[in-house]
């Protein structure tokens, strides 16, 4: 029982580090919209994509500490915010507002 322990420990701290850094991502690209590095576009889809992460590495973490149903909730709206992005991408590149420059 003591190997399950450190096992579940292990991945409780993985899903919250991956957590804190999709959340300084999330940050990072708020600040870099701020001083016009970025245009809104990016800002967006990088925002729902942390935010993706975010519920899908919490789907996991639910897993552990509560059980079934969260981990069901969190793991769909993982998938709704990801689906989300594919969405925002391919309409930014067909609308225009986003394009690849060489």
């Amino acid at each position: 029982m003591n190997q399950y322990s450190k096992y579940l420990k292990r991945k409780m701290m993985t899903a919250r580090i991956i957590g804190i850094i999709a959340c300084l991502a999330t940050i990072a690209g708020i600040v870099l919209k701020y001083f016009d590095i970025i245009n809104e576009w990016l800002c967006i889809i990088s925002i729902s994509y942390s935010l993706g992460v975010i519920f899908s590495y919490n789907s996991n973490l639910q897993d552990i500490k509560v059980g079934n149903p969260w981990q069901r909730i969190n793991a769909i709206c993982a998938i709704l915010i990801f689906a989300f992005v594919l969405f925002l991408v391919v309409y930014g590149f067909v609308s225009g507002q986003l394009q690849i420059q060489f």
